[in-house]
C-alpha cells in the first residue's frame, strides 16, 4: 500500500487505515529510536502506539557523523592557524568566511556558505555538532543524504541572508558564523514530522518543544536592546544585567527564520510515495 502525503499527514485508505498505521509506528517508525544514548539499552516503546523517547544513536556512516566531522576538521585547521599564524590570522579567516553585508557587496559570496562551517569556540561547536547530530540521525531512516544536506543548507542559507539583511539596516552587528540556522531547520522539521515523540533531557513533546524554540527565538530577537522596542528593550537590558551581555550575542534572528524554514519545507523534502516495505527498508 501506498503512502500518499498531503500536508503533514499520511493518507491511507480507511479499510487499512488502522492495520497500516500500527505496523508504520510498531515495525518501521522511524522517530522512535532503536539504541539509547550509549547504544546499550534498546529503546522501549510504549503500547499505546506513539513514538517513545528519541535518543542518540551510535555512531553510523550516514550524514549525521559526516557533517560532525567535517565540522571537526574545520575547527581543528582553524586552531592549527591560530597556532602557527597567530591571532591575526585566525581573525582574517574569520572575516573571509564569516558572513557579514559588507563581505557579500565586496564580492565574497563564498560567506553565504562558509560561514556555516565555521564556529567562534569549540563550545560553540559541540552544541551545534550534538543537535546536528541529533536531528539528522533521526531523518537518515528516510531522507537520503543528499536531502538532508540540501534542507540543512537551505535552512542555513535563509538564516544567513536575514543575518546580512540585517546588518544592512543596523550597523556594527558582528559577522556571522555556526550552522546554527540549518541545524534549528532540521530539528523542527524533524519535531513536525514526529509531532508525539518526546525528546531525550526535555520531558515535553516535539511539538511543543518547536513551539518552544521558535517562539523563545522570535522573542529574545525582539528584547535586543538595539532594537529599541517599547518595554521588549528595557527587558532585555534587565536581562543582560542578569544573565550577561552574550544573551544577546547569540544570533536569535537565524535561529527563528532557520527554524521557520526548515517547518515549512521539510513536507516538499520527504519521498512523495512510500510504500510500507520501503519504509521498512529504510529503518534497517
Amino acid at each position: 500500500m501506498k503512502w500518499r502525503i498531503v500536508g503533514r499527514k499520511f493518507e491511507l485508505s480507511r479499510l487499512h487505515q488502522k492495520r497500516e498505521r500500527r505496523f508504520y509506528e510498531e515495525k518501521v517508525s522511524v522517530f522512535g529510536g532503536r539504541w539509547s544514548l550509549l547504544g546499550m539499552m534498546p529503546v522501549v516503546r510504549p503500547k499505546n502506539g506513539r513514538s517513545g523517547w528519541v535518543m542518540l544513536q551510535m555512531p553510523g556512516v550516514n550524514t549525521a557523523t559526516f557533517g560532525v566531522l567535517i565540522m571537526v576538521s574545520v575547527q581543528l585547521a582553524l586552531a592549527l592557524v591560530f597556532r602557527w599564524k597567530g591571532l591575526d590570522a585566525l581573525n582574517s579567516a574569520y572575516l573571509e568566511g564569516g558572513l557579514s553585508w559588507k563581505g557579500i557587496i565586496s564580492g565574497r559570496v563564498w560567506q553565504l556558505f562558509t560561514h556555516i562551517f565555521l564556529h567562534g569556540n569549540w563550545a560553540h561547536l559541540a552544541v551545534n555538532a550534538l543537535l546536528f547530530y541529533y536531528a539528522a540521525a533521526r531523518l537518515s531512516h528516510v531522507f537520503s543524504g543528499w536531502r538532508i544536506f540540501n534542507l540543512f543548507m537551505v535552512c542555513g542559507l535563509g538564516g544567513g541572508l536575514a543575518h546580512i539583511t540585517l546588518q544592512a539596516f543596523v550597523p556594527g552587528i558582528p559577522p556571522l558564523v555556526g550552522a546554527s540556522g540549518g541545524v534549528t531547520g532540521l530539528l523542527v522539521g524533524f519535531f513536525s514530522i514526529s509531532p508525539d515523540s518526546k525528546m531525550i533531557i526535555f520531558n515535553v513533546s516535539a511539538r511543543n518543544l518547536s513551539k518552544g524554540v521558535l517562539g523563545s527565538s522570535a522573542l529574545l530577537f525582539s528584547m535586543t536592546p538595539w532594537l529599541e522596542i517599547p518595554l521588549l528593550a528595557d527587558l532585555g537590558r534587565w536581562l543582560e544585567l542578569v544573565i550577561g551581555n552574550f544573551i544577546f550575542e547569540t544570533a536569535h534572528l537565524v535561529h527563528f527564520v532557520g527554524g521557520i524554514l526548515g517547518w515549512m519545507l521539510i513536507d516538499r523534502f520527504l519521498p512523495r510515495l512510500l510504500s510500507s516495505d520501503d519504509l521498512a527498508r529504510m529503518r534497517t
